[in-house]
């Protein structure tokens, strides 16, 4: 008796998704429009468009959700590896570390030229810790020019590289000690409902101000998002996978609709609704994205298949580090093109085109001239399973 054909591409860490990519080309561009996107006000038309926008900050969610999903199916598969932890750890830091310290060593650099004010605080950055104290006092934030404001340097964004480096700090030993996908389903779940009640329980407490500084960008608050990404790695290895995949899409529809109303009827951005449960929903639907992304010829696949998509979804980390560090530069160049236009709206498409590709060139450049460098390393570290069957951990094609 022949088995039913599976209307999806199987799930396995040794294998890359280029279709994924795609979906972080989505990720960074929402979050690049929501900090470049501004500026021009009036009419209906641009009225909606910044509406939108400012919605872009869900492209952090989007890259949570992908992360766990990745992160857990590596780990649950390797879990059994000959040398579990540092196998993961140091493939993690090869692909993660070189352009988070670039940066930080290129700032340095400039400090002379620029004389940047560094703050002993800023040394919880190097440990990606510096999210608590960047909430408690948001200048952490920014590394302030004395004599060159134009070029102070934005950090704010490196909050969600703590979180996420947070997580796979703890999250591989979990999944080591657990070991079953069933009772490592059941823990996803759990751990979730406590994230939700914990921001439930922040913003009764503290308040909307004080509760959105800390909800946003600390892990208690936000690990239901990657864990989500979790379950679906974990549900699409499991016996009834088709039909968890099957149910992708239409997860996708309805906690869309749910977020789309969260936005409507609470659109302040630190509502109680978007603060707790709405959180969750932009997780949920997300999952539901990527999950209806796998399967080959689904029409999610199709459009994040194409190739710009692919390939600025290659390059996608190094464009969310570089995107927003000399973000006021960019205010200043907005101001410089609209003397010369004499209209906001088209300097604002100036300013947003250049600084996207300035971006992007920036990012290819690293990538190709620096990244990858330390990425053929991964070569000395390979999972049992890769050696095995000759899969190598990174291929420059």
């Amino acid at each position: 008796m022949s088995h039913p054909i599976r209307h999806f591409v199987p799930v396995d860490f040794k294998n890359r998704f280029p279709a994924l990519d795609g979906i972080r080309a989505l990720a960074v561009t929402m979050v690049f429009l929501e900090h470049f996107g501004g500026g021009s006000h009036g009419g209906r038309v641009l009225n909606i468009l910044n509406i939108l926008r400012l919605r872009g900050w869900m492209g952090v969610d989007l890259f949570f959700v992908l992360s766990g999903f990745l992160i857990t199916g590596i780990l649950f598969d390797t879990r059994n590896d000959s040398h579990f932890f540092k196998r993961f750890y140091v493939r993690r830091c090869l692909r993660i570390f070189p352009v988070f310290y670039l940066v930080l060593a290129v700032l340095l650099v400039l400090t002379p030229l620029l004389h940047y004010q560094w703050r002993a605080g800023h040394l919880l950055f190097l440990v990606y810790m510096g999210n608590f104290l960047g909430n408690h006092d948001f200048t952490y934030y920014t590394i302030y020019s004395a004599n060159h404001d134009t070029f102070r340097a934005s950090i704010g964004h490196f909050w969600s590289l703590c979180v996420e480096e947070q997580f796979y700090l703890l999250w591989p030993i979990a999944v080591w000690a657990i070991r079953d996908r069933v009772k490592l389903l059941w823990t996803c779940g759990a751990i979730s409902v406590i994230a939700l009640l914990l921001r439930c329980l922040m913003y009764c407490i503290a308040g909307p101000v004080i509760a959105e500084t800390w909800i946003v960008r600390t892990l208690p608050f936000r690990m239901d998002a990657l864990l989500i990404g979790g379950m679906l790695a974990l549900l699409l290895r499991g016996d009834n996978a088709q039909r968890w995949q099957r149910l992708c899409r239409p997860v996708f529809l309805v906690f869309v609709a749910f977020t789309v109303a969260i936005f409507v009827f609470s659109p302040a951005y630190n509502s109680p609704w978007l603060m707790t449960i709405g959180y969750t929903c932009t997780a949920l639907a997300s999952a539901g994205l990527i999950g209806a992304t796998l399967r080959a010829g689904s029409p999610a696949f199709k459009l994040f298949y194409l190739k710009p998509l692919r390939i600025l979804g290659k390059y996608s980390y190094g464009f969310y580090i570089y995107h927003a560090i000399y973000g006021w530069a960019w205010i200043q160049f907005l101001i410089l093109a609209f003397h010369h236009v004499h209209s906001l709206a088209m300097a604002g498409v100036i300013e947003l085109t250049t600084a996207f590709f300035a971006t992007f060139l920036v990012s290819k450049l690293s990538y190709d001239l620096f990244e990858v460098k330390f990425l053929r390393w991964k070569r000395h570290f390979e999972y049992d399973s890769e050696l095995a069957e000759h899969k190598h951990a990174f291929n420059i094609k």
